[in-house]
């Protein structure tokens, strides 16, 4: 059997103490020749601490287990592996046994091919579940000492009209005028439409972009501009200086509310700020690439609903105003489209891919892409042998300069983990995608906003031309 040895020590005092890293590789080297075990490697992380990962060798020793350069891994002690129940049991159950490792402490007498050992794997759960609930319990009594305290949080977003200090809130003058504005145009019977275009036209610039109708929202919605701060749904008194009254702010969230109730009763439509129909928002011209907008027309049989470029039919006014209306000056060529005709032609598209969901994701899956996976895959490669020269540089140097060496290996972990997301990601949306689709098979049996639902995770967007339409799929 290879075994491969891992030996750490993190202090003088250990070292002193018996756990030297020459006496532990000296004990396990002579245990495997008892054993007649081939040491296949030494893995050595002098000068880390235990209660992290982030260590050379053990990254080095976690991207060879999925390579098979050994069978087992030995260490002196369990605390040699990890300090952290977490991490201990990530490391049996993730990575040694994911990839038929055996795992064998020789003071504790401890290998998980044992039904003991097996055994302990469990105790090790329990412990290490203990562990991440006390981690997590600590860490938000702390958060919730800072709020009680009105510090705001650590990773929070700081709000239009403040700049950060360290552990609250100043009032931007110029930006904290805008929001003002905006409360006391809102609470003046103005919409939030109207609101938007008039900063726009004005050149109130709102975080270097335009304004939008969600940002107007979020400002009017925030609880944070009458000086508190919100946490877990509850709300404290802050450190900062509010920029907007308390009776304003609860006046503006009751007109907030009285005024969603109306429009909900105009449209029919109980989430009215939220697309009523199936397709809004995902087709668009393929002549102009403008976003299609619903039109309604009254017949004999009652009302007909037409998706109809804005281009084309946009009038004179709208046309000299082209870009504050974001469409093209001229007409555009692409004639109305059935609203139903649409939806039943986007239904039948959703119930093919339902029957083969992979054909989809492979054929998204082109040329380049699969350039770009190899590209980050080398990359990898590249970055896994600049950390095994590192850590070669460590045992064979004396007088390199360790802090370099952690800086330097913590950097390439950076760019490895970065590109091994990224490959995760691309997976794991595929996988969604497939997922959805499958669901998708009885699609003509669920109600019209259960079909509303899954076309809109399943599709991007949709391009329509005056001869069919060009689907692009979420992958």
């Amino acid at each position: 059997m290879k075994v491969a040895i891992y030996v750490r020590v993190s202090t003088l005092e250990q070292a002193e103490s018996g756990y030297s890293i020459s006496e532990q590789t000296e004990k396990l080297t002579a245990y495997c020749q008892i054993k007649d075990w081939q040491v296949a490697k030494i893995y050595t992380d002098p000068g880390f601490s235990g209660s992290s990962l982030d260590r050379p060798a053990m990254q080095q020793l976690i991207s060879d287990c999925k390579l098979g350069v050994f069978d087992a891994v030995l260490v002196y002690k369990l605390d040699r592996l990890s300090r952290s129940q977490k991490d201990t049991l990530y490391l049996i159950e993730d990575v040694f046994n994911a990839y038929n490792i055996h795992f064998m402490s020789l003071s504790e007498n401890f290998d998980t091919s044992t039904p003991f050992g097996k055994a302990m794997i469990g105790l090790l759960s329990v412990f290490a579940q203990l562990e991440r609930e006390q981690i997590k319990e600590r860490m938000q009594m702390g958060k919730l000492g800072r709020v009680k305290a009105g510090k705001i949080s650590a990773w929070s977003n700081v709000p239009f009209g403040y700049t950060k200090v360290k552990d609250s809130y100043d009032v931007d003058p110029l930006r904290a005028g805008i929001v003002k504005r905006i409360y006391a145009d809102y609470l003046a019977g103005k919409s939030i439409t109207k609101i938007t275009k008039e900063l726009n036209r004005e050149g109130h610039i709102g975080k270097g972009v335009n304004w939008s109708y969600r940002t107007v929202r979020q400002i009017l919605g925030n609880v944070t501009y009458t000086g508190r701060i919100i946490f877990k749904g509850q709300v404290y008194d802050g450190l900062h200086t509010g920029i907007i009254s308390k009776a304003d702010w609860d006046e503006v969230q009751r007109v907030l509310k009285i005024r969603q109730l109306d429009q909900a009763k105009k449209s029919n439509n109980p989430r009215p700020f939220q697309a009523q129909y199936m397709l809004s928002g995902l087709l668009k011209c393929h002549y102009c690439g403008a976003t299609l907008a619903i039109a309604k027309s009254h017949t004999r049989n009652g009302p007909l609903w037409r998706y109809v470029c804005p281009t084309r039919h946009a009038n004179k006014y709208h046309r000299n105003n082209a870009a504050r209306y974001r469409i093209p000056p001229v007409n555009c060529e692409l004639m109305y489209k059935y609203k139903d005709d649409l939806e039943k032609a986007v239904l039948r598209e959703v119930k093919k891919v339902a029957l083969d969901p992979d054909a989809v994701v492979a054929s998204q899956d082109d040329g380049q892409s699969t350039i770009d996976k190899q590209a980050i895959k080398a990359q990898l490669a590249k970055i896994k042998r600049q950390q095994a020269k590192l850590v070669d540089l460590y045992l064979l140097s004396d007088d390199l300069n360790v802090d370099q060496l952690r800086d330097r290996s913590k950097k390439l972990k950076v760019q490895a983990d970065t590109l091994q997301a990224q490959l995760i990601h691309d997976t794991k949306k595929a996988d969604a995608f497939k997922k959805t689709a499958t669901d998708a098979k009885q699609i003509d049996q669920l109600d019209y906003e259960q079909q509303t639902a899954i076309v809109r995770m399943l599709i991007d967007h949709i391009s329509v031309s005056n001869t069919g339409l060009d689907i692009y799929w979420q992958i």
